[in-house]
């Protein structure tokens, strides 16, 4: 059927026939809902998930104008990202501090447990933010350690920990993750050359690197890892499996990745391929979930 006829019906059914001015409009509004739709799909197979209106606008033949409505009534429907000249895929939604509390607990506190074990009486350590590098902090029995880090949370679990020394990085604090970043961070750590350094991530890719939400925390993460000895990046295995993000900061030559016995393994053997080292725990789930065989569903 075509879409003239689909229009003429629906007007017919509310009792009278539609104008040629309101064939029109349906028409434009069928057309561009499509165009709409091939956008993000195209957009979905774009290794960068970005384009240019340019782009767009070549590809479907028409207007700089008709491409900015396209993405604006996109972009109300939070389907995609405003960038610089262009747009990307909207990134996966961020849950708050306290819902990622609430996520992936046991697979986080064995991640956790082992990268602390890691430390040894001495050291320097660069803690990055993150509800991991949180249990992290947690488990770290070390003693005369001496943390850099710019998680809040890790602070407010370090505080009754005797045996560490924190230095809190400066910057400007972002409130959905209780992260500090910025230019003042950089400087701090610029004259840092840590044992170790614990990084949180929201992706981690074995072309990109680790991912982050804004491009400070970028241009942090990227900062720490350079400025120490040893790279430990700490996510559970919902992180090895995508690469939805538009902010990364590369991996170093060789590297550490911890996460949990659950990761996909193909997803690994690529991670390995760009110099990880992998280090594979098994949570302590409880008895109950065990027995049922759900433990913490992704």
């Amino acid at each position: 059927m075509s879409d003239d006829h689909q229009l003429a019906e629906v007007g017919s059914s509310e009792g009278e026939e539609p104008s040629d001015d309101e064939l029109v409009a349906r028409r434009r509004d069928v057309k561009g809902a499509k165009r709409r739709e091939q956008i993000l799909q195209l957009l979905q197979t774009v290794e960068s998930g970005a384009l240019s209106v340019e782009e767009i606008a070549e590809r479907f033949g028409v207007s700089f104008a008709t491409v900015r409505r396209d993405l604006s009534r996109l972009h109300q429907d939070r389907h995609i990202t405003r960038t610089y000249g262009g747009v990307a895929l909207t990134s996966p939604s961020e849950l708050s501090i306290h819902q990622r509390h609430l996520e992936f607990t046991a697979e986080k506190d064995a991640i956790g447990r082992h990268a602390a074990a890691l430390v040894t009486d001495g050291a320097v350590v660069i803690l990055d933010a993150g509800t991991t590098t949180e249990f992290v902090a947690r488990h770290l029995d070390a003693h005369d350690v001496t943390v850099f880090t710019n998680g809040i949370g890790a602070v407010n679990v370090l505080l009754g920990n005797e045996n560490v020394s924190v230095v809190v990085l400066g910057g400007r604090l972002r409130a959905v993750n209780q992260t500090i970043s910025g230019s003042e961070a950089e400087h701090m750590l610029g004259s840092v050359v840590a044992d170790y350094a614990f990084i949180g991530a929201d992706a981690v890719h074995p072309q990109y690197g680790v991912a982050s939400r804004t491009l400070e925390q970028s241009r942090l993460k990227t900062l720490m890892m350079q400025r120490a000895r040893q790279v430990i990046v700490v996510a559970d295995r919902r992180k090895v499996s995508t690469d939805h993000f538009n902010y990364w900061s590369p991996t170093p030559a060789r590297w550490r990745l911890i996460t949990d016995d659950a990761a996909d393994t193909a997803a690994l053997d690529e991670l390995r391929g760009a110099g990880a080292q992998i280090d594979v725990v098994q949570p302590l789930r409880a008895l109950s979930d065990l027995s049922t065989g759900k433990g913490n569903q992704p």
